[in-house]
């Protein structure tokens, strides 16, 4: 099986079993719409799905066992790309979430199925590509994702380079006092925002993994959703009252830490 660590896994029935040819890369698209697509993927009367869907707060769905099973995304391009859908319409761009989130789902791909890291558009070349390049023979959809979302595609193969080269390097590290000054001031105990972007991200895919957050910010703060979310993993670890104030401290920091592969310092 091939699901994604962080994505929800939600499987639907419009999927070809054991119908992956090769592993050329991923496909975007666009949603145009919003809203988890989950019903529409799962009702066999549409025979539309995708293998992933990235919201606009980068919440990460899938669909199908990627890299086996192909989804109803591009026609004849199923058997040797997954898909990638995301929420929104053509005329807008991807949010800085989103781009997060495809870049997780690309370097996970490169790791698994050995995506290059490339943007191209081609119907045969391994990279990231995408769905109107395809034209008839991939369902006819010129305008998919939209120019925007198409220019972002060498953020996205930029981020994903950067993640991989975080899991190369090994575990890496969050300092402690960093972190809880960045997020004592966004409970206005302190002047400013002092980002903390990689230890702010590490964290907060974390809390997604468990399913404690789904809005992941990308820009540094430790915000109020994310302080909500720490809260609701220290009271899963027994804290109560007013220790489980959302600050993170050792202890706590370093349980999280342990179960996604990161280390704290002091």
């Amino acid at each position: 099986m091939s699901r994604m660590p962080g994505a929800v896994w939600r499987p639907v029935v419009n999927a070809h079993k054991n119908g992956v040819l090769e592993h050329r890369g991923l496909v975007l698209h666009v949603q145009d719409g919003n809203h988890s697509p989950y019903g529409y993927f799962n009702n066999p009367a549409k025979q539309v799905s995708s293998d992933f869907w990235v919201s606009t707060t980068g919440r990460i769905e899938q669909y199908v066992e990627t890299g086996v099973d192909y989804a109803f995304a591009q026609h004849l391009g199923n058997p040797y790309y997954a898909s990638v859908e995301t929420e929104g319409h053509p005329d807008i761009a991807l949010t800085a979430a989103q781009v997060e989130g495809v870049a997780h789902i690309y370097a996970w791909g490169n790791s698994t199925f050995g995506w290059p890291l490339h943007v191209v558009d081609s119907t045969t070349q391994p990279g990231l590509t995408w769905h109107g390049v395809g034209g008839d023979a991939w369902g006819g959809h010129p305008h998919c994702p939209g120019d925007k979302r198409k220019a972002q595609r060498g953020r996205i193969i930029s981020r994903a380079t950067e993640i991989l080269a975080l899991e190369t390097d090994g575990e890496p590290s969050i300092d402690l006092g960093r972190l809880i000054t960045l997020t004592r001031s966004n409970l206005g105990a302190a002047q400013g925002h002092p980002a903390y972007p990689d230890g702010a991200r590490l964290v907060e895919g974390a809390l997604h993994a468990e399913g404690l957050l789904d809005n992941i910010s990308t820009d540094g703060d430790f915000e109020c959703l994310t302080i909500t979310a720490y809260a609701a993993w220290q009271r899963r670890l027994g804290y109560e009252g007013a220790e489980a104030d959302g600050v993170p401290d050792h202890l706590s920091l370093a349980k999280l830490g342990r179960r996604h592969g990161f280390t704290v310092t002091a």
